[in-house]
């Protein structure tokens, strides 16, 4: 039985044996790994311009609050509200039938005083040369004097109330002092309007071209916008009146890509807060109306501002997807024609600020020519032989901030 049993391992030894012998002898060959396929491009040659960016809130102009002069009640209301009227426009209209009773009042006064000033100069006529030859006294003569005197007295104050009247009945007729866009009506038709009483508001009217747009921006770049002046100013001969040196500000809302709007700083504050350590400064504007009739920019909207920093420079920009990081390090991967498309690195200094092209500045590490991989980029690896297609600088425009 022992050997029964030896003899069958052996057997089972030798079976496989011979089947691992045969399954090498039939084992495929490995197959050849093809290369990574990456688009490749050159760096992107253009002149940018460095900038602050900054929050604000656009304002208007000029608001005026729109109130009374004197007290009535609403008559009219002449104007629709929302609507962008001209300086001059008459908005409301009061009842001026009291004033126009006042009018005629202090006519007849008027009337009266002239007719007391009359008779009495007809009496110091008669009474003077009477006077002299003493036929009359002295004292009828001086209260024939007197009664002239106040006969003047009473035509003045006539005339000064019915002047008064018709201001008042020209102040019936409220108009609005500025051009801009009216706001709603807050008293209507039949309301009582008092002048002494601060709160009858009775509407807003704000301008609407130019529009400001005000933000804070803190002591160290004020110094800088200080220099920037200067320096126009001695590019200019010195002579700032001349030159009129500006700051250029871009300007654009919460829904837009990018900075539409271009205008310059128009004022700045008088100190910086100490508390803060930042300054108001307001930029103006242009506004005018779109191929709809409207005006875009609204007083209260959120803005993003961004101001620019000296003259364009020459810059190498690259896609931002190209620029890859390795712990505080910025680098980018090239594929190496002259080694036959072999894969390096190139560790970069690329700017901050990424472009409104979605492209990014490279300060420090690339020449220009090299070119850049940027499809594919997290399939590559330094010293690896890749398939490249050369293509363009992919732009991504983003809402620059």
């Amino acid at each position: 039985m022992c050997q029964t049993k030896k003899r069958v391992m052996k057997l089972i030894f030798i079976l496989a044996l011979a089947s691992a012998t045969v399954g090498c002898s039939h084992e495929p060959p490995l197959a050849e790994t093809p290369p990574v396929e990456v688009v490749i491009s050159q760096p992107v040659r253009d002149k940018i311009v460095d900038w602050d960016s900054y929050t604000g809130t656009v304002e208007a102009k000029d608001t005026v609050d729109v109130r009374s002069r004197v007290r009535g009640h609403i008559k009219e209301v002449k104007f629709t509200e929302g609507d962008e009227i001209p300086a001059g426009r008459e908005l409301f209209l009061l009842d001026s039938e009291p004033f126009q009773a006042d009018v005629k009042q202090a006519k007849g006064q008027l009337a009266t005083w002239e007719a007391r000033l009359k008779f009495a100069e007809e009496k110091i006529g008669i009474y003077k040369p009477l006077a002299e030859k003493g036929t009359v006294s002295k004292e009828e003569l001086n209260q024939a004097l007197g009664a002239k005197g106040e006969a003047i007295g009473g035509i003045d104050a006539a005339r000064g109330k019915i002047m008064e009247a018709e201001l008042n009945i020209g102040y019936c007729k409220i108009s609005s002092p500025i051009a801009g866009k009216v706001g709603q009506a807050l008293l209507t038709v039949g309301n009582l309007v008092n002048a002494a009483d601060q709160q009858n508001l009775l509407t807003t009217v704000v301008s609407v071209d130019p529009m400001y747009v005000s933000f804070f921006v803190n002591e160290r770049a004020l110094i800088g916008y200080q220099k920037q002046l200067r320096a126009q100013a001695a590019k200019a001969g010195g002579n700032a009146k001349e030159a009129k040196p500006e700051i250029p500000v871009e300007m654009g809302l919460i829904s837009d890509t990018g900075f539409p709007y271009k205008g310059i700083i128009y004022f700045v504050d008088n100190k910086v807060d100490p508390a803060t350590g930042s300054i108001k400064v307001r930029a103006t504007f242009a506004n005018p109306k779109g191929p709809d009739g409207r005006r875009r920019l609204t007083a209260g909207m959120f803005a993003r501002v961004r101001v620019m920093l000296g003259d364009p420079t020459p810059a190498i920009l690259v896609a931002d997807r190209a620029i890859l990081t390795d712990q505080s390090m910025k680098y980018v991967l090239i594929v190496n024609k002259a080694k036959n498309n072999v894969v390096e690195r190139v560790d970069i200094t690329a700017s901050d600020r990424l472009q409104e092209s979605g492209l990014r500045a490279v300060e420090a590490g690339l020449n220009g020519d090299e070119w850049v991989i940027v499809e594919g980029v997290n399939r590559a690896r330094p010293g690896v032989t890749v398939k490249a297609t050369e293509g363009k600088m992919p732009r991504r425009p983003v809402n620059g901030t």
